[in-house]
């Protein structure tokens, strides 16, 4: 069976995209030919491929297509620029990579800037926690993720990057408030804490190892899906929290955060998992993340 690449472009821009509308505008063609190229790949494979949801979704089936989409997309440049086409004759191509929010924040911009002084490919990054990028990864979605799986994606190749230190924090104030007599599970059950998202239970987790329970946190819970409004929240006292060290470690040596407790950090194992083609661009990117990672990620022992 042969597939038309046409067809196959038109189904990641509208998984990349999240609809038909935004699709053909990547793709300078109307939505109707969007739409049509998918109904015909799918009458050609004889599977539903697409989702009709907001945002549009991959079946099961879609994904391994995007996925060969997206690697096509990426093979068809590398093999133009090995036989010396210029930047303008080429088609464009972007790595689509997941990216947790503490590492958007902090060390992976140094990789993309890095990246970019290496090659004229672009990202296309999506953020998720840490724990569920690799999703976005197995479901073909992105090429390469930044995830906390110390266990390769099928097809992918691994590399591990170091950890992640979070610090558990708070303003003194808010410690000598609810934390004076210790930091007991008493104590945490009643002191506000701040939560990036559903998604996140660093908090919960350090809270249960700390006092050695299996029941979850219940506490006050500020919901703050945004790091640095997360930080700003954790120096005005509105409760404790599990940040990025590398974003709070100014704040603690000038003593306007202090640890929740001595020794209150909890080390995340971070890897760079990657599409195992042989694409020069993803060489220098990977390149490029083990490079950035090495300065602001503790690396394991």
């Amino acid at each position: 069976m042969r597939i038309d690449h046409a067809q196959l472009r038109a189904l990641a821009a509208v998984i990349r995209e999240g609809s038909f509308e935004r699709a053909a505008l990547a793709l300078n063609v109307t939505a109707s030919a969007v739409s049509q190229r998918i109904k015909a790949l799918e009458e050609r494979v004889g599977k539903l491929l697409v989702r009709r949801t907001t945002p549009t979704e991959a079946t099961a089936e879609g994904q391994v297509l995007v996925r060969l989409a997206e690697q096509t997309a990426l093979l068809e440049r590398d093999a133009f620029e090995r036989i010396g086409l210029s930047d303008a004759d080429l088609p464009r191509a972007s790595i689509p990579v997941a990216v947790n929010h503490d590492s958007m924040e902090t060390w992976f911009p140094e990789a993309a800037l890095a990246f970019a002084r290496l090659c004229s490919t672009t990202l296309d990054l999506h953020t998720e926690d840490q724990d569920h990028t690799a999703a976005l990864l197995r479901q073909g979605a992105v090429l390469g993720a930044v995830t906390t799986l110390s266990e390769p994606v099928q097809g992918c190749q691994i590399h591990a990057l170091g950890s992640m230190r979070y610090a558990a924090t708070c303003t003194p104030e808010f410690h000598a408030r609810h934390f004076a007599r210790g930091v007991t599970a008493q104590a945490l059950a009643q002191a506000p804490v701040l939560v990036f998202n559903r998604k996140d239970d660093l908090q919960a987790r350090y809270a249960q190892r700390l006092t050695g329970s299996q029941q979850p946190l219940q506490a006050p819970t500020w919901w703050i899906p945004s790091t640095r409004a997360f930080v700003h929240a954790n120096l005005g006292g509105l409760g404790w929290t599990m940040n990025p060290l590398p974003l709070v470690r100014r704040h603690l040596d000038s003593g306007r955060l202090v640890y929740v407790k001595a020794r209150a950090w909890e080390d995340i194992p971070l890897y760079w998992q990657h599409w195992k083609g042989e694409v020069a661009s993803m060489a220098l990117l990977t390149r490029a993340i083990l490079q950035a990672s090495s300065t602001l990620i503790r690396r394991r022992r």
